[in-house]
């Protein structure tokens, strides 16, 4: 059975009611790959957002944490898009309740506008908000969250593309090499006592909403236990001289908050290496359901993994160039 295969309309508006809600019978579906993300209309309130969590991927506790996380960054003052407290939830879960075998959560709907052409002015706004996040998460007890590693991002996920049938053949001992060449040069970087904290995990444009008091971030769904890079590598792009002009005014907000380490920028690519390689095994896992049939149609054609491995030939290059 598909994951959310269940999840019909009538069971999305009775987990509405079931928080002694009245939805109005009208809801839009929001863009999301890995979860279910509804916009519901109510009858006496403003709109809710409705996520409802992919069924076996995490677990109540996991879930939970990164509601926490959430809550203690809004506690901070820190503007994020934080899980409405529910009527009826799971015990000694406050914002998490389940229907049928699915965790749902509830959220304020909220508007704001993505753009990633930001002004100097807007980096450093950012890099304040960050740099603020940063020594929350820094003091964020967390017990069930994902190291972000080259295990982790990297060899499972490897193992998983060099093991499945939409593998070309002819390009099977190619990727292979490569993939295993890319590890071994990210693994390089990622000594085992590099200093690793809560952050968000997937802070990109896409997750940062922008209304008139500033950025607020949102869907820490992928929150992870990685090196604070991992929050601010996504957000530069350009030429190299362009990307040192964002970084400056960037960094110049985060440091009003605290001190960042420049040595970890040279993370930035094997993060986007094993990015890449993580990408391309969530694809695989995924690619039963329509929805990405839909989103990706090449996947299990021959021109698609071409690309890949072209692309872990450009990265393999980008790693070596590096230097240690």
């Amino acid at each position: 059975m598909k994951p959310f295969s269940h999840l019909l309309p009538e069971t999305i508006l009775q987990a509405v009611q079931q928080q002694g809600l009245q939805p109005t019978g009208v809801f839009y579906p929001l863009n999301s790959y890995e979860n279910r993300v509804y916009e519901i209309q109510l009858e006496d309130h403003d709109p809710i957002v409705a996520k409802f969590y992919r069924p076996g991927r995490w677990s109540a506790e996991t879930i939970d944490e990164e509601h926490r996380f959430t809550r203690a960054l809004a506690e901070a003052e820190i503007p994020v898009v934080e899980p409405l407290q529910l009527s009826f939830s799971i015990e000694g879960f406050p914002s998490l309740a389940k229907i049928e075998d699915i965790f749902y959560s509830f959220y304020p709907k909220f508007r704001g506008r993505q753009h990633a052409d930001l002004s100097f002015e807007e980096l450093g706004w950012l890099g304040r908000s960050l740099g603020r996040l940063h020594n929350v998460g820094e003091n964020f007890k967390t017990k069930h969250r994902m190291q972000l590693s080259p295990e982790t991002y990297g060899h499972k996920n490897v193992e998983f593309i060099l093991t499945q049938p939409f593998l070309p053949k002819d390009l099977a001992g190619s990727i292979a090499a490569c993939l295993k060449q890319a590890i071994q040069l990210v693994e390089i970087y990622f000594p085992k006592n590099i200093p690793s904290i809560p952050l968000h995990g997937d802070c990109h444009h896409g997750n940062i909403l922008w209304g008139k008091e500033g950025p607020v971030l949102l869907d820490f769904d992928d929150m992870v236990i990685a090196p604070p890079i991992q929050d601010i590598w996504m957000l530069f792009f350009g030429t190299k001289e362009e990307q040192r002009e964002q970084q400056d005014a960037f960094f110049k907000g985060y440091e009003t908050f605290r001190e960042f380490d420049y040595d970890t920028l040279r993370l930035a690519e094997p993060l986007r290496t094993l990015r890449l390689i993580h990408h391309s095994a969530w694809i695989g896992r995924r690619y039963e359901e329509e929805i990405f049939q839909r989103a990706f149609p090449y996947y299990r054609e021959h021109r698609y993994w071409e690309e890949f491995l072209q692309t872990m030939k450009e990265q393999i290059a980008l790693l070596q160039e590096l230097g240690y």
